[in-house]
Order: structure tokens, then sequence, then C-alpha cells
């Protein structure tokens, strides 16, 4: 199994750790998903692993978070938005 490594120049250090952790995540469950008889538990493993890597992704591609840590942590609310989503 190899780990999909991703180009993250403008990612900052806490964002460096959570891909690699999203990453390694990925790597863990796929290895997990080959390893078990059960199909339908191998299916979901590697659809887990693929959310991963596409969150990972995601955040390599985003950029630095604002602050707060969340895309639009720092943006004031959109009028008729409600903040529980």
């Amino acid at each position: 199994m190899t780990t999909g490594h991703l180009p993250v120049p403008q990612a900052g250090g806490a964002d460096r750790r959570r891909i690699a952790l999203l990453l390694e995540t990925a790597d863990v469950l796929a290895e997990r998903a080959a390893r078990t008889a059960d199909a339908a538990q191998a299916q979901v493993l590697l659809r887990r692993s693929a959310q991963r890597r596409a969150q990972a992704a995601r955040l390599a591609s985003a950029g630095p978070l604002p602050p707060g840590g969340r895309p639009g942590a720092g943006a004031p609310p959109v009028a008729g938005s409600s903040a529980s989503g």
C-alpha cells in the first residue's frame, strides 16, 4: 500500500499535521479492508478511506485556514443563514 502524498506548500503546520493524519488514517482503513473477509465491510472501509483522501486533498488545495480553524470562521454570518446548519 502506498501513501498518497499531496503537495502542500501553502498549508500551515497544523494543516500539514491534519493532512498527514487523514492520509495515515486512509492507509489504515485500506489495509483493514484488504484483510477482512467480509465484502460489505471492505466496501465501507474503502469508501471511508477514499473520503479521508478526498478531505486531505481539499484541505491541501484550500490553503491556510482563517482564524477560528474553519473555512468561513473569520467571516461575519451571511444574512438568512443559520449557525446550527
